[in-house]
This record gives C-alpha cells, structure tokens and sequence, in this order.
C-alpha cells in the first residue's frame, strides 16, 4: 500500500528502495522475498492497480448506465469523479509511459494492456448501443479520456474537461449511430 500510494504520488524514478523501506518499514530482504527487486514491486503495483481499476470501471459504469449509449457516456461521467479526488495525480498508466520513456519497457506494456482494455469496453458499449462497426470511435473514445485525464492534472478545471469530453463523445456517437442507420437505409431509399 505504502509503495502504490509513493510510485503514484511521487513517480517511480523518485522513489527509491531505501525510502521505500523507511517508509513502509519494511526490512530489505522482505522486498527481495516478494518481488525480487524494486522493478518486480513496481510491475505487482501497476499490474493490481491495472486490475483494480478494470474492476472499478466497469462497476460504476454499468451501475450508471442501462444500456450502451449509456455506458458510453457514463464512462465520463466516472472519470469526472475520478478526477476530482483530492488526491488525483493523472492517469498512472499516462504516467508511467511518459516517466519510462521506451515504448518497449515492461512496464508500458502494462500500461497499453490497461488503455487496450478501455477502448476494448467501449467497443462492447458501442456493440450494446448498436453500432456493427465499433472502430475508429472506440479509438476515439479512448483518446477523449486519455485527454481528459492529462488535462485534469494540468488544470484546474477537471470538472469541466470531464463534461465537455462527455458533450463530444456524445456527439461523436450519434454522429456514428447516424452515419451507421443512413448506410443501413441508403440502398433501399435508392432502389424505391
């Protein structure tokens, strides 16, 4: 727990064994018994936080939203809330890319696995709300929150990047539903 809430907080890089121990106090060969290193406890923290959050979201979404359009929006109105916990410090999984640096570490591995996940469910709510062809929106989706997220921790007006996105997916949405249906009517309005 006292590892999560420093890489979190504070980054990984700028949190080293030592501080790690002092502050958990925990001895060192209890580190190295459990995970082998400080990368092994590094990759458990982002791996739980992976599947903690997977959980989460797709728990306050699907309590929120009945069917897939709303999921879909709901999705942002839980990452509003998200992002204005006191303690929001961005996207872990934003940070941890940018703080490694290598598209090819193991660590941002975890972390595409973990935005793979997302437009994987906004897919399904896409699938759920009726649309046949899910991509480039789920896509698009995705890059909406990613925004969100980095904009939360940047400014001040967290609440308000979380709505507009929630105004432009929608928007994006209907605009696909639309385009979907007209492909759908298109041949037979021509054949009549």
């Amino acid at each position: 727990m006292t590892a999560a809430q420093l890489f979190y907080s504070d980054g990984i890089r700028a949190v080293g064994v030592n501080r790690l121990l002092d502050e958990a106090q925990t001895p060192i060969m209890t580190l190295y018994r459990h995970f082998g290193s400080k990368e092994g406890l590094v990759e458990a923290y982002l791996i739980d936080r992976d599947q903690r959050l997977r959980a989460k979201f797709e728990r306050e979404v699907e309590r929120t939203g009945d069917t897939g359009r709303e999921r879909v929006l709901a999705a942002f109105d839980f990452l509003g809330r998200l992002t204005a916990d006191p303690e929001y410090r961005g996207c872990a999984f934003i940070n941890v890319a940018v703080e490694m640096a290598d598209p090819e570490h193991s660590f941002v591995d975890i972390a595409v696995a973990h935005k793979n996940f997302v437009r994987e469910i906004f897919a399904r709510y896409l699938t759920e709300a009726g649309l046949r062809h899910t991509e480039p929106l789920a896509s698009q989706l995705l890059i909406l929150m990613n925004g969100v997220f980095v904009s939360a921790q940047m400014h001040s007006n967290f609440k308000e990047a979380a709505a507009q996105a929630r105004v432009a997916a929608e928007v994006l949405l209907d605009a696909a539903l639309a385009a979907e249906a007209n492909e759908q009517t298109g041949p037979e309005s021509a054949a009549s």
